[in-house]
């Protein structure tokens, strides 16, 4: 079971904050994402996979785009309102705890992709992989950090991958 964390594709500049959309470039980074992610998740895997997404239009857009280019259906895509660029980190940890149940306890293991802003994209995956929060990963516009864990608490997940799109051109 694993949960990705992932920061949204380069947006404009403009206000509201919450309506700013996605540059074409972001929109790039978001499709080769998508397609990456593609490769890695077999088909069944995919069909497991909920996509958990800040209501800001820039991240709305990134999730559309990589559940276009991994084929999901609209009811794996929920927007959750805890999830925007200056949330407070507890109620995320304390969102996983309670959705997110131990390995243990699923009957059919599931996946999540939780797409994001900084600093918060940064926060969340540093305390799930050491507790402190105190190494923090630097999240450039679509990067993805792939977690595993049995049990989604501060200090228990495994950093099983970090990927920027840069990194797939």
């Amino acid at each position: 079971m694993s949960v990705l964390i992932m920061r949204h594709g380069e947006a404009r500049a403009g206000s509201p904050d919450a309506s700013r959309e996605l540059s074409e470039y972001g929109r790039e980074e978001a499709r080769r994402m998508g397609q990456w992610l593609a490769r890695q998740l077999p088909a069944e895997r995919r069909a497991r996979l909920t996509l958990v997404v800040s209501p800001f239009t820039r991240a709305q857009q990134t999730a559309q785009e990589i559940a276009s280019a991994l084929q999901l259906a609209g009811e794996q895509l929920t927007t959750l309102e805890i999830v925007t660029p200056d949330d407070p980190l507890t109620p995320v940890l304390d969102w996983l705890q309670t959705h997110v149940p131990p390995r243990s306890e699923m009957r059919e293991p599931r996946d999540w992709l939780i797409i994001s802003h900084n600093p918060l994209v940064s926060s969340l995956a540093s305390a799930l992989v050491d507790g402190a929060g105190s190494t923090q990963l630097a999240f450039a516009t679509a990067s993805l950090a792939w977690l595993d864990a049995d049990i989604w608490a501060a200090g228990l997940a495994d950093l099983y991958q970090f990927v920027s799109p840069a990194e797939l051109s």
